[in-house]
Formats: structure tokens, sequence, C-alpha cells
């Protein structure tokens, strides 16, 4: 599981679809940050099950950018990740890049 903060309408979300669960981790958090909007964070513990990764972008996109499409900052692992999910983005490939991002396997 991955300790992740994140805007609470989306964690709220994930928790629902049996993706993440509360509370959020103790030790080191993950921080997803959508760039030009203000929201409350909530802090969850993200499962690493085959569609967690896919349904996380799906949500933002969908909440956030569905039109224009969206900038999130991914803060983990010691290092700030910008990535751009359009709103006509291959969600796939998005999703690959926030799993790489958030468990540490940035290239």
């Amino acid at each position: 599981m991955i300790a992740v903060a994140m805007p609470s309408d989306i964690a709220d979300l994930l928790v629902a679809e049996g993706l993440a669960i509360r509370p959020g981790g103790r030790g080191s958090t993950a921080e997803i940050v959508v760039v030009g909007f203000s929201a409350l964070n909530a802090t969850i513990s993200l499962l690493q099950g085959p569609d967690t990764f896919l349904r996380l972008t799906e949500l933002v996109r969908n909440n956030f950018g569905r039109s224009r499409g969206v900038t999130v900052e991914i803060k983990a692992n010691g290092d700030s990740v910008t990535i751009e999910i359009p709103g006509d983005a291959d969600v796939v490939s998005v999703a690959h890049r926030v799993r790489e991002v958030l468990l540490g396997d940035d290239e």
C-alpha cells in the first residue's frame, strides 16, 4: 500500500470503489496536487491492484479536467514530478507514468 494525500473527492471515490482504505499511512506520504485547483486533502492508503492507478488517473481527469485537461504534481520518494493529463489523453499510458512516480520506478 502507498500512503497518498490527494483531493478528498478523489480519495472518497477510491475508498468507495475498494481501491484504497482509510486511515492513510503513518510514515512517509506521497502527495498528488491538482495544479490550479484548491481542494481539501485526505490521506488514504492506495492499494496496488491492477486497476488502481488507471482509475485514479481517470478520476482526476474526469473531476478536474475532462474537456481541457489537467496538470498534476506528484511529490513522492523525495522528487516532485509534473504530469499533464490532456482531456483526450490515452489514460492507460498516463496511469503507467503515475504508477512509476508513486512507486519510485521513475526512470
